[in-house]
């Protein structure tokens, strides 16, 4: 259990964070957030917070465990369900998105903003499904057949 002087200096850390997240400087904001969670490693919000400075560096498996751990701690608190939502969707897990954001939905059920997030990840996953993988790519060989020869002048 972290002491109150720890817990202060927590509590700083997460508000030098805060401003370095509010002025775009990500890397600072995720290193204050870490000094946060070294002074109080049970607080759910300096991982939530910690999360969101990952994402806007598109640090997503990073933003993804974050995210986890803070639904881990704190499992009713909506927004650690929406950040998981927002990286597992980043990472291209759809359908485990829209779980996640269904989970903020249930927490939070007059958050229309959740229900959008939960539309747009049915559609991603839908095309995803749909997705025609082998006509999608493209060989090397192909396109060496589609070039002419070059020829010495």
């Amino acid at each position: 259990m972290a002491t109150a002087s720890a817990d202060a200096q927590a509590e700083r850390y997460k508000s030098q964070g805060n401003e370095a997240l509010a002025g775009r400087d990500f890397h600072e904001a995720v290193r204050l957030y870490s000094l946060a969670i070294a002074q109080d490693p049970n607080c759910a919000t300096f991982f939530s917070n910690r999360s969101a400075a990952y994402a806007s560096l598109e640090r997503w498996r990073e933003a993804l465990d974050d995210a986890q751990e803070a639904a881990r701690m704190r499992p009713e608190w909506a927004k650690a369900h929406v950040r998981r939502g927002s990286a597992l969707s980043a990472l291209g897990r759809h359908t485990d998105a829209r779980n996640a954001y269904a989970r903020a939905k249930e927490l939070e059920p007059s958050n229309t903003q959740y229900e959008a997030y939960m539309r747009a990840e049915a559609e991603a996953a839908k095309k995803e499904e749909e997705k025609d993988w082998e006509g999608d790519l493209w060989s090397d060989d192909e396109e060496a057949e589609e070039q002419p020869a070059a020829t010495d002048a």
